[in-house]
């Protein structure tokens, strides 16, 4: 059974590793491929992305970095895995920071004239005051109601900027994008993924209708009394996280992130939940075992870089 599993596995990579030679050869011929270093390219934010918050009556508006903040960018950069940064060289356009941005983050395409697949992220400028551990318990917050003081949700995720861990989540999105990776029925990474996990891109396997209607998959919020419930649920699937229900891609978004911050990073994820003061419950993801056996199916992607 070791052996049969192996075999898949090796296989699983041979077939992502063939789509990425694929990808390579089409990329000589049609490649945005800006001369820009990926630092240097923060920009404007693009007029459809503009138009999306105006269409909501919200008016976020362009933020200058300060030198210590291009500089936590910089890093960011340079902490992405090698795929990533490949295949940004050769589709993101650009990338840009908004004050009074609503969001954390919004990727979206670039209509141009040619079939190069290009992409913009806009960030909201208040993340590069914040750790990770700090914006995901922030996040995290928005799933349940107003807390009465008692309990609190958070996460310890380490100290680095936030951008780290959301650069390298949106960016998952643009290799996706750019690799069709959930488009390709070889039976190879996203049938390993997906499978027992996803009916189709929005629809989960799981009947549990507590962790299936959470506010990330637009259910109601969660009083906090219920936390500890939540996340014994959670803990009993292969997410890394409740936003990791949002979609498969999100997933994927989640898990490599999460894979990456803590196999590569060396940081840690930990989940608290605490009642005045005083833990009572606490949760690991990458020492699930379901999450584990998902996360080993990421390591093509460094193979591939």
């Amino acid at each position: 059974m070791k052996y049969l599993l192996n075999t898949r596995q090796l296989l699983s990579t041979i077939k992502f590793l063939l789509m990425m030679l694929l990808f390579a050869i089409q990329s000589n011929a049609q490649t945005f491929d800006s001369p820009k270093p990926l630092t240097e390219r923060v920009t404007p934010t693009p007029a459809n992305a503009i138009k999306i918050f105006e269409e909501a009556e919200m008016h976020p508006y362009e933020h200058l970095l300060t030198q210590e903040e291009r500089q936590a960018v910089v890093q960011a950069f340079e902490l992405l895995p090698p795929l990533h940064q490949r295949i940004l060289k050769e589709h993101l356009e650009g990338i840009s920071f908004l004050d009074s941005m609503p969001n954390t983050a919004l990727t979206s395409t670039i209509e141009s004239g040619d079939s190069v697949k290009r992409f913009h992220i806009s960030f909201r400028a208040g993340i590069l005051k914040q750790t990770i551990s700090q914006w995901l318990t922030e996040k995290e917050a928005t799933c349940f109601t107003e807390n009465n003081g008692d309990y609190k949700a958070h996460y310890n995720a380490g100290s680095m900027n936030a951008i780290v861990y959301v650069l390298l989540h949106e960016t998952t999105h643009i290799v996706d994008g750019s690799l069709d990776i959930f488009h390709h029925s070889d039976g190879g990474f996203a049938k390993t993924f997906t499978g027992g996990v996803w009916k189709d891109r929005v629809s989960l396997e799981t009947t549990d209708s507590l962790l299936s209607k959470n506010h990330f998959r637009r259910g109601k919020l969660y009083p906090y009394t219920l936390a500890t419930s939540v996340y014994n649920r959670l803990q009993q699937t292969p997410f890394v996280s409740l936003y990791s229900t949002s979609s498969w891609s999100e997933d994927l978004a989640e898990c490599l992130t999460v894979y990456h911050l803590t196999r590569r990073l060396k940081q840690p994820f930990q989940l608290f939940v605490s009642k005045k003061g005083k833990t009572i419950f606490s949760y690991e993801p990458v020492k699930n075992k379901r999450v584990f056996a998902r996360m080993k199916a990421l390591e093509q992607f460094y193979a591939a870089g």
